[in-house]
């Protein structure tokens, strides 16, 4: 039997983290999940500790050393291990949720700050590094709610003996400073704010302040001798983007098993360079895959099989699909962006086209407004440009189709999915996609960038949600598929459905677990399904209040491919009577029990996929399961019978 099992990454996404419900009626706020006691994390490189950090600490691939993890330090260090495991998955989804957010000061300011300027509350992008030199002051005018996030498209430093300064109500947990590269400190400087590098190494010099967290995608962080670092006070209240979980306009609704990719290609090369984030599965059907193995991804890396056979189809039948919608502007230039903003319709060029500066696409408070883009030809997106979303625009209703090579620059802002017919699909260092990267026949190529086809979501934190999940887990063994879940606390809860499905849209109870109602404590449950068909098959909870309401996890996926019959026994050992399943459909079969002094128990005319053996006066000990149908010997188990 040759069994598949999803990225063990996907298996702990749900880690710590209060995921059972998902329904937002409220605008989201950004969270930090398991990363929210972190004072530092790197996902790859070593965390050096010369001072004194308050907070928890951890590096999934590095070393944690220094004089500051000494008998007074209070945290907690974190190596390797399930939860900088699941950190990773969390730091990915917090950045994607801050590159989200709309930028209000778009290269408004010079690249270097300080020198006793005062800004008012926003997001503010740079495109390329940026410093802070001598004193900066974030005035939120009496806001305690105001937002400071500033974005360099390269690395960011702060000089010798700077300071940032917060008025007016600023608090640093709605600070932010994100760069696509490293990021330094300089000696005797006063730093409020988180300070995020993708990627690159964060380096505070000595007799530094830092009232906030200092995170790296792949970096090492350093704190400095006599350098003080802490978790900022209060929680976060940064809005961030909500996207409806909708299905799809019904003339968009194409892509069937593609929904679930980031990158794909039916007939070339897929490979990531440089440490990337995937939140999607990305596979070729016949193309080699490389690039992975440093990045963070959440979701299957899909080789040449059955189910990449049939992603080829379902590209192929989206892509007739989508050129055959009828086209409603042709005459637009082949040249997009420049500010321009664009409402619903299929826009037909008969040539190549490009994209460069920024586009908006409004949907005008229709949620089934479409954007299609065709180009007869290549379509080339410039370095930086980027595509706004505005009045419900929905990812799944936005498509970008070339006739030709579809390229797209460094640092580039894209939402959609992307279609090349027969040509190459790339995008250049450091790219956001918000959708994905698709090809008929033609390699797939990213670095350092994210690709997401769903931001994952955490929970609003002003509804009181009823489970906090620790974990749940989807495994086969042998031949039955075991799910796994715990829980850290219980409000109100009822009970459990485990439901399956084997198309990941339709699914069924398979099993009804009682919750513990109200309850603080780590709490275990497991059950097991007796799958009997080959192919992949879908896992979710389903969780009930005591008042009937009701919210769902997130899938788990498991895949068997065997030729033989599966035949389970469950329970094994026993004391009184077990279950055998097959899939092979029985009809007038023989059981027959023996041991090593022969057979000692016959049961004629078994017909169906499941029937119970009885104990009655069979002694403990080992026994053998022989099943025979039309004289031939269908399969052989080893029972244990106990007392």
């Amino acid at each position: 039997m040759n069994i598949k099992l999803q990225n063990a990454v996907l298996f702990i996404l749900l880690t710590f983290l209060p995921t059972l419900a998902f329904s937002q009626t409220t605008t989201p706020k950004l969270q930090l999940g398991i990363l929210d006691e972190f004072a530092a994390y790197t996902g790859t490189g070593a965390v050096t500790n010369g001072g004194s950090i308050t907070g928890d600490v951890g590096t999934h691939d590095g070393v944690i050393s220094g004089s500051g993890f000494n008998s007074t330090y209070t945290g907690t260090k974190f190596n390797n291990n399930a939860v900088t495991d699941s950190s990773k998955v969390d730091l990915l989804r917090v950045y994607i949720h801050l590159s989200d957010i709309f930028v209000t000061h778009p290269g408004s300011h010079a690249p270097a700050f300080g020198g006793g300027d005062t800004i008012s509350p926003g997001v503010y992008s740079i495109g390329g590094a940026g410093s802070v030199a001598g004193a900066l002051t974030l005035n939120g005018g009496g806001d305690v709610d105001a937002v400071f996030i500033l974005k360099f498209d390269g690395a960011f430093s702060v000089g010798v003996n700077s300071s940032i300064i917060l008025s007016n109500g600023t608090r640093a947990c709605n600070v932010y400073w994100i760069a696509k590269g490293a990021i330094s400190v300089g000696e005797n400087s006063v730093v409020k704010g988180t300070l995020f590098a993708h990627p690159g190494a964060v380096s505070i010099g000595v007799n530094c302040e830092i009232e906030g967290r200092m995170f790296s995608t792949e970096g090492a962080i350093t704190l400095g001798d006599s350098s003080e670092a802490m978790i900022p006070l209060g929680r976060s209240t940064v809005p961030i983007g909500f996207s409806s979980d909708r299905a799809p306009a019904a003339a968009v609704n194409v892509l069937r098993s593609i929904e679930n990719y980031a990158m794909f290609s039916s007939f070339g090369a897929v490979s990531n360079a440089a440490t990337s984030g995937f939140i999607g599965d990305v596979g070729a059907d016949l193309g080699v895959m490389s690039g992975y193995s440093t990045s963070t991804q959440v979701g299957y890396e899909r080789s040449a099989g059955t189910i990449t056979a049939q992603a080829k189809l379902d590209l192929d039948s989206a892509y007739n699909e989508l050129v055959a919608i009828r086209i409603t502007d042709s005459l637009h230039t082949p040249a997009f962006g420049s500010g321009e903003t664009v409402r619903t319709g299929v826009y037909y060029i008969a040539g190549a086209g490009s994209l460069a500066g920024t586009i908006t696409l409004d949907a005008q408070n229709d949620s089934d407004a479409i954007f299609v883009f065709r180009f007869n030809g290549a379509f080339s997106v410039a370095a930086q440009s980027k595509v706004i979303f505005a009045n419900g625009t929905r990812l799944c209703n936005v498509f970008w189709i070339a006739e030709g090579a579809l390229s797209m620059g460094t640092f580039t802002y894209m939402k959609g999915t992307a279609i090349a017919h027969d040509f190459a699909c790339s995008m250049g260092a450091n790219g956001n996609l918000e959708g994905r990267m698709l090809s008929t026949s033609g390699a797939v190529s990213f670095s350092t960038g994210v690709i997401y086809i769903d931001p994952l979501f955490f929970p609003s934190d002003t509804t009181p949600y009823p489970i906090e999940l620790l974990s749940f887990t989807a495994e086969v063994k042998k031949e039955h598929v075991e799910l796994n879940w715990t829980t850290t606390a219980e409000i109100n809860n009822d009970y459990f459905n485990v439901e399956h499905s084997v198309d990941g849209i339709n699914f069924t109870s398979i099993s009804r677990i009682k919750g513990a109602g109200n309850s603080t404590q780590i709490l275990n449950y497991s059950t097991i399904h007796h799958t009997l068909s080959n192919g992949v098959s879908y896992y979710r909870l389903k969780q009930t209040d005591f008042d009937g309401e009701t919210s769902y996890s997130d899938r788990q996926t498991v895949e068997f491919e065997t030729d033989e019959v599966i035949f389970d026994i469950y329970p094994n050992p026993f004391s009184g009577e077990t279950t055998f399943h097959t899939s092979e459909n029985l009809k007038d079969a023989s059981l027959i029990v023996y041991n090593s002094h022969g057979a000692v128990k016959e049961i004629e005319n078994i017909s169906g996929q499941a029937f119970t053996l009885h104990r009655e006066n069979l002694r403990s000990g080992l026994y053998w399961i022989k099943v025979v149908q039309g004289g031939k010997v269908i399969v052989i188990k080893k029972v244990v019978i106990i007392d």
